[in-house]
C-alpha cells in the first residue's frame, strides 16, 4: 500500500524530471540550440507541471486512503 506521502514524492519527482530535464532538453534540441531556448523550456515545463498538479496530481493524492 502506498502512503499519501510516497505518492506525493513520486508525483513531485515526475514533475521535477518534466520541468528540469525533459522540457529544457526538448526545447534545446527541437526549437533552437541555445541556452535561452532551454530556459524557455524550463519555464514552459514548469507551467505544464503546475497545470498537471492542479488537474490530476492533487486528485490522485485525495483518492489515496
Amino acid at each position: 500500500m502506498v502512503s499519501k506521502f510516497q505518492a506525493f514524492l513520486g508525483i513531485m519527482n515526475f514533475y521535477m524530471i518534466l520541468s528540469y530535464i525533459i522540457f529544457p532538453l526538448g526545447f534545446y534540441y527541437f526549437v533552437e540550440k541555445s541556452l535561452t531556448s532551454a530556459g524557455n523550456g524550463f519555464i514552459f515545463g514548469s507551467l505544464v507541471s503546475i497545470v498537471l498538479w492542479i488537474s490530476i496530481g492533487k486528485n490522485i493524492i485525495k483518492k489515496i486512503k
